[in-house]
């Protein structure tokens, strides 16, 4: 097995290390920033994002020198450290507007929307009024059923007669009036009621949308919100990126490429925050990309109102939207960062927006309010289920070396403080197994001073919690993961085909469940000529065997990609669908139900598990000449079995969490010989090298051994030097600290200091372990003054090294750590060590 590999998983350098939102939100000093910037250092966190956040004081104007020289400040700390930025391009969110910058420089850069006036028709005088800024789009006569709008009943007067209508311009107003002959000759000659219609005029109007700033009453709905930006307009958002871009670039530009390596766009929103109701978004001129999808004018009117082919027409309107928004506001910010040696990264408005992410150098995206979430199925139902793998495939099928997801942001049970370390580290997980290999977690406060702080999209993830002292334990891991995940490529031989903003979840849900590994392949990829065909359908480094259809006919995507997938099932390329489509066209393989489905995909594991293991969650990977393959347990039961593997090789189980390594035997059927423990928010990564042979097991002798169980005894140590300064526990039982006065609403750690007698020689002990029993939240154990072990989640169960150990007395303090929602929230969660304890030696 390659040495000098397995010492880079145990070593992750710098480049593979989390990248926090780093809020800052207060007062700011540059000795508070260099403090906080070596504590993240310490704590194996080299680098951040830098995350301009309410809280800020209104003295301290956004992107103004002051604030520009605390940028460099931290940028030049960063540098000296040795540790990576990624600046973020709004103040505060969603991007695009640079804290109503863009607007106060013009207002008609302001967002806009498209909405419809309805009026009943009259004999005459049909005006409409409109602002000032408003643009008549198009203008119709209708009769309205009770199944919508039909084309029998339909007349478009403007925009096909311009001349049918005009224009009055007021001092505050625009009056657009219909002629009155033209009204009275329409329901005179065709005999229709006047009643029974209704003039509609569709008008782009501004949105009065908003986005969070960063002061005081500048939150959303509050009287100082900054404007959003219209980012389907060119213009705009040249504007934006001259404000906030080339004003980094100013400043900090010198450290671009090196110290600073992305630059963060967060969910632009094109009508903005708190917009009008009933607006959908648009821009001037941009009927012209509705027609260009093969709409007509008439064909507006169904973005509105129940109309024939209407679900088409939405779906023709999506798609020129999001190409629209792709050519005015992501490509130009991925050009401007490659041309300064960037990368964009961050993450689309959608869970699912796939198909935007072809503009980021490091695509994204984010995990958020709890949508996903250890319990109710949440990992794998929903839209936001397929977040993580968002990301990750747009980068595997772009070339990508990395892709970022924000995480942890309001993720506690009550979208509150209630986030556990176990939490954190099953969310961790669930992105890794998924493909995701740079972490951003959601955030580090600079303050929680006030409850508007303190509140503000909590946890604090980083130094406010109470978990902050042990947070090396998950920079490195979340490195180890990221390393594993970085320049690997991906061994899924499914593909699910999916349209650029729907990612289907139902097959994918069976899949996980079953360890069969699959990818997102979004169809614009074809699109873009990036999906050639062989026996395999290849995309950059992933070659595909299978392409499943889940809920979506064939008939919903692009005729080029349909004429594509049905020439290469000619050729022996097999295509699996959901819906019988009753097609001759295709040789696509129909399922009716998807437990056919998934039994015929099962030649398609990795890793074959004998036990039942619908939590255990599988991604198999090649690094140079080795396969990785990550198992994840994602329920909440210990899983324990055995494993067949479909590579041969010579084999090794490496720990991500602790860094151990141990060998893996076979017997002649390549059936693992020991069962394979994946404990509840554990990992564990199958490493095989092929060009070694594997390992068989051999029967050996085994040695009687009896298990003897001595039960702790406490003894309060209260003299000891080394824990003088901390809380001691000085109870005559144990139990909850919310049941003890005073610390109902205890968040922090206190001290349980015991000794137990060791009567056996330890020339005959085999091993010996501490079971701790219930324990709320992180127990740190020390025996006899060293360092053992810290346990984040159940099973509380520790290994005594026998180095440790002395015969006759052994002291023996446990420290815990409970959950910061208790200070934070007033919550009254259960806390401390409640076990009970029990230590079990096995001698010979």
């Amino acid at each position: 097995m390659d040495q000098q590999l397995y010492n880079e998983f145990l070593h992750p350098s710098k480049e593979y290390s989390p990248m926090p939102f780093w809020f800052w939100n207060d007062e700011l000093s540059k000795q508070e920033l260099s403090r906080q910037i070596r504590d993240f250092k310490e704590k194996g966190v080299d680098g951040f994002v830098l995350h301009p956040r309410i809280g800020l004081p209104e003295t301290l104007e956004y992107l103004s020198n002051e604030f520009m020289d605390y940028v460099y400040f931290a940028v030049q700390e960063a540098n000296k450290q040795d540790m990576h930025v990624i600046l973020y391009d709004e103040a505060m969110y969603p991007s695009g507007a640079a804290n109503g910058k863009v607007v106060e420089r013009n207002p008609q850069f302001a967002s806009r929307g498209l909405k419809a006036i309805e009026k009943k028709v009259k004999v005459s005088n049909n005006n409409f009024q409109l602002a000032k800024t408003d643009r008549l789009v198009s203008l119709f006569l209708v009769r309205k059923t009770r199944v919508g709008i039909t084309s029998d009943y339909l007349t478009c007067l403007f925009p096909l007669n311009v001349g049918i209508v005009h224009c009055i311009e007021q001092e505050d107003h625009l009056i657009w009036q219909i002629k009155d002959q033209l009204i009275e000759d329409f329901f005179q000659v065709h005999n229709r009621i006047q009643e029974e219609w209704s003039c509609i005029a569709l008008v782009e109007t501004q949105s009065f949308g908003m986005i969070r700033g960063i002061h005081s009453n500048q939150d959303d709905g509050e009287s100082h919100a900054p404007r959003s930006a219209d980012l389907l307009n060119p213009e705009a958002v040249r504007s934006f990126i001259e404000i906030t871009h080339e004003r980094y670039k100013d400043v900090v530009g010198e450290f671009f490429g090196d110290t600073v390596f992305a630059m963060f766009t967060d969910e632009p929103d094109m009508l903005g925050r708190n917009a009008l109701e009933g607006l959908i978004p648009w821009t001037k001129g941009f009927e012209y990309n509705f027609y260009s999808q093969g709409n007509h004018a008439e064909d507006l009117l169904a973005l509105f109102y129940p109309m024939e082919k209407s679900a088409e027409i939405h779906r023709s309107y999506q798609r020129a939207l999001k190409k629209r928004l792709l050519e005015s506001y992501y490509m130009p910010i991925s050009q401007w960062c490659q041309e300064n040696n960037l990368a964009l990264t961050g993450h689309p408005a959608a869970s699912d927006d796939i198909g935007l992410l072809q503009a980021f150098q490091i695509p994204g995206q984010d995990v958020v309010w709890r949508w996903v979430a250890p319990e109710d199925d949440k990992s794998l139902i929903g839209e936001h289920s397929t977040a993580a793998k968002c990301g990750a495939d747009a980068a595997r099928h772009y070339n990508r070396t990395r892709n970022i997801n924000e995480f942890l942001g309001v993720c506690g049970k009550n979208n509150d403080w209630n986030l556990s370390a176990a939490d954190m580290k099953w969310y961790i997980d669930w992105l890794a197994v998924r493909g995701v290999n740079l972490y951003c977690p959601h955030a580090f406060y600079y303050s929680v001073s006030g409850k508007q702080r303190s509140h503000e999209r909590p946890p604090d993830v980083g130094p406010h919690n109470v978990w902050w002292r042990y947070y090396r334990y998950f920079s490195i891991y979340m490195k180890r993961l990221s390393w594993v995940m970085t320049n690997s490529t991906n061994q899924a031989q499914i593909a699910i085909l999916t349209k650029d903003d729907q990612l289907p979840w139902q097959i994918a849900k069976r899949l996980y469940e079953n360890q069969i590994e699959f990818n997102y392949v979004h169809e614009g990829l074809f699109m873009q000529e990036l999906v050639t065909f062989t026996n395999t359908m290849d995309i950059a480094n992933q070659k595909y065997q299978v392409v499943i259809l889940d809920g979506l006919h064939i008939q919903d995507f692009n005729p080029e990609v349909q004429q594509q997938l049905r020439d290469w099932t000619k050729h022996g390329g097999l295509v699996m669908t959901t819906i019988d489509t009753n097609d001759h066209q295709d040789n696509f393989v129909k399922f009716s139900k998807s437990d056919d489905m998934i039994q015929a995909l099962s030649r398609y594991k990795f890793v074959q598990l004998k036990e039942s293991a619908q939590d255990i969650r599988v991604s198999l990977v090649k690094k140079n000449k080795l396969y990785f393959c990550l198992l994840v347990n994602e329920g909440e039961l210990h899983f324990v079995g055995h494993m067949k593997l479909d590579i041969k090789g010579k084999t090794e189980l490496w720990d991500p969490w602790s860094g151990n390594r141990s060998k893996v035997l076979f017997d002649e059927n390549n059936l693992s010989d020991r069962p394979l423990k994946i404990s509840s928010r554990s990992s564990v990564i199958i490493v095989v090298d092929p060009e070694e042979q594997p390992e068989l097991s051999h029967v050996k002798a085994t040695t009687t051994t009896t298990l003897r169980q001595i039960d702790m005894k406490l003894q309060w140590q209260s003299d000891r030097k080394e824990v003088s300064d901390e809380i001691h526990w000085n109870e005559d039982k144990l139990c909850s600290w919310t049941d003890i006065p005073n610390y109902q609403h205890f968040s922090g750690s206190i001290l349980y200091p015991f000794s137990f007698q060791l009567d056996v020689s330890l020339s005959k002990i085999e091993n010996i372990t501490i079971d701790l029993g219930e324990v709320y939240e992180i127990a740190e154990l020390i025996i006899n003054n060293q360092l053992v072990d810290v346990k984040f989640w159940a099973p509380y169960t520790i290994e005594i090294p026998l180095t440790c150990l002395t015969e006759g007395t052994n002291d023996l303090l446990i420290k815990v750590t409970n959950n910061s929602a208790n200070e934070m929230d007033q919550a009254e969660l259960p806390s401390g060590l409640l076990g009970p304890v029990h230590i079990k030696i096995r001698h010979y």
